[in-house]
């Protein structure tokens, strides 16, 4: 059954915790970062921030047909390198609160595949991969945008800093179903993807969210809270900001988020993974799971499999909580 999001109540950006927050724990966190991952936040933020806000030509184009303007809009998209693109009716509820309401009626999303190997490492090199597929969102979200702008409509590019949330928007797209790791599920990338925004007022055909049986498998499934070494994630849906749905203790999740790279494991071990492109990936990681049972014997293998982890962490402390 898909959620109802009527009674949505706009969310606020910025956390407590997290790696943008002054803590100690945060600022260990960003010391982490490769100087890959960094170069690429300094292209976000220097190069592609300023330019998300599309310039408008004053000659506007008459779109004739919404349906064909609608699919070559999606197309572009994925000629500039999005994987899968929807369209969703602009929601003001999932505008963030500290922030200003784009001036549109419509909301392109669209998702990147993660490469698995590097999403599945919970090691350095793991922020290298995520920041380049930030960059690279961005990089495609304001092409987009600068795109539909040359038909004389307005567009913003949405970085993860921008005004609108992600994951309610890309569901609202008909991307993927919210999991119980609290990110979106996408049938062909599973949870080894990342989403981006472009608002406009152009007005594109809307697709709308869609039932693919994610949320009715996550009911049954218990893989992610038997391996989150925090146990931040809620066995039953929660109401939260009006809408009944899964959710993470960010308290809980964020010393293992700051301590291992970005942590991501709940990610790594759904099995919704080993169901589209990444599917030869996970066998390896399932066997180990199978192997584990719980965080508790996963933990160890990860120490042995990633050098990072073993030589940087000593794991057996969070066994000992």
């Amino acid at each position: 059954m898909l959620p109802d999001v009527s009674k949505a109540i706009s969310p606020s950006r910025h956390r407590r915790e997290g790696p943008t927050a002054d803590t100690e724990g945060a600022r260990e966190f960003q010391r982490q970062y490769p100087v890959e991952a960094r170069r690429y936040n300094w292209m976000q933020n220097q190069v592609l921030w300023p330019e998300r806000d599309a310039a408008i030509n004053p000659n506007k184009a008459d779109l004739g047909d919404l349906d064909k303007i609608t699919q070559h809009i999606k197309d572009f998209a994925k000629e500039v390198g999005a994987d899968v693109v929807g369209v969703a009716e602009m929601d003001k509820n999932f505008v963030f609160k500290d922030t200003e309401a784009p001036p549109h009626t419509r909301v392109l999303a669209f998702g990147l595949a993660m490469k698995f190997d590097m999403m599945a490492d919970i090691g350095q090199n793991s922020q290298q991969e995520v920041h380049r597929v930030y960059f690279k969102m961005l990089d495609i979200a304001v092409r987009i945008a600068q795109y539909i702008g040359g038909f004389g409509y307005s567009a913003w590019a949405h970085p993860n800093a921008g005004e609108l949330a992600h994951v309610p928007m890309a569901y609202l797209a008909g991307l993927g179903e919210l999991g119980k790791h609290g990110s979106l599920i996408n049938p062909e990338f599973g949870s080894s993807w990342r989403l981006a925004l472009v608002s406009t007022d152009m007005p594109l055909v809307v697709d709308g969210p869609k039932d693919f049986g994610i949320d009715a498998m996550c009911e049954r499934c218990t893989v992610c809270t038997r391996f989150c070494p925090g146990e931040a994630l809620a066995p039953e849906k929660q109401l939260v900001n009006g809408v009944l749905r899964w959710h993470v203790d960010t308290a809980k999740c964020e010393p293992y988020f700051q301590r291992l790279w970005g942590c991501k494991i709940c990610l790594m071990v759904c099995p919704l993974n080993g169901r589209g492109a990444f599917k030869e990936g996970y066998k390896v990681i399932a066997k180990q799971l199978a192997k584990a049972k719980d965080y508790v014997g996963y933990l160890p293998m990860l120490a042995q499999g990633t050098p990072e982890a073993a030589e940087n962490l000593v794991l057996s402390k969070y066994l000992d909580q």
